[in-house]
């Protein structure tokens, strides 16, 4: 192999490299503090599903919008306007990560994701004993 095609597969994974990087996610969660001070900027929120408020979703006025509250990681709720459907399994989530931005002093979430509980939890599984058995 000539040394010139050597060089051009360095160059070439060296930009394919660039663009991968440049392309990734690679955001850090915030708070909502941040958020809110940031308006119209596209934030990552983490927290957990605020269960003593509720959830709101209906289909036949907009079947892409669910409206629920959100704690994040800092302890603070806010109202979050999820434009999607309702997921499957909101309720039982163990965390949320919501992708949005802050317009007119309420969180707009385009993309989530949720964090189920697992079945391998230990929580969630019934130990047999040999007196059991």
């Amino acid at each position: 192999m000539k040394k010139t095609h050597i060089v051009l597969i360095i160059v070439i994974a060296v930009i394919i490299g660039t663009f991968i990087s440049m392309f990734t996610s690679t955001s850090t969660s915030v708070n909502f503090d941040e958020a809110f001070a940031n308006p119209g900027k596209e934030f990552k929120v983490s927290g957990t599903l605020n269960t003593a408020e509720p959830v709101i979703y209906d289909p036949q006025t907009n079947a892409g919008l669910t409206i629920f509250y959100m704690v994040d990681k800092a302890g603070q709720t806010k109202k979050v306007h999820l434009k999607e459907a309702k997921p499957t399994g909101l309720e039982q989530s163990e965390s949320i990560d919501l992708y949005g931005k802050v317009i007119d002093g309420e969180f707009y979430a385009t993309d989530m994701l949720m964090k189920c509980p697992s079945k391998y939890n230990e929580n969630n599984h019934v130990v047999e004993t040999a007196e059991a058995l």
